[in-house]
């Protein structure tokens, strides 16, 4: 299983607003109903609203990687730049 921990910050953006725009625009559900998708859960910090971790889990790379290929993964940068969202990813094997 691949394993992905992405930070969220942001100086501006409340990431409960956040979430919520990455629910609207479908990016939370199609990722959780993409092949091979065990888990895509996001947590926001409870003492600092504009950081937000994201854990996904993944069966196989091959399923990480044609993720990141969809069309709607590909909305997901640009909508993080929109809201002045940085990102940081680290990845392992499970």
């Amino acid at each position: 299983m691949i394993v992905i921990n992405c930070s969220f910050t942001s100086e501006t953006t409340d990431m409960n607003d956040f979430f919520k725009v990455l629910v609207d625009r479908g990016l939370v559900a199609g990722s959780r109903a993409d092949h091979g998708n065990q888990g895509y859960d996001f947590y926001i910090n409870a003492e600092d609203p504009k950081k937000m971790m994201l854990i996904e889990k993944w069966e196989t790379m091959e399923d990480l990687s044609a993720h990141s290929e969809t069309e709607l993964f590909q909305t997901f940068r640009p909508t993080c730049k929109e809201f002045g969202v940085k990102s940081r990813l680290a990845m392992y094997e499970e």
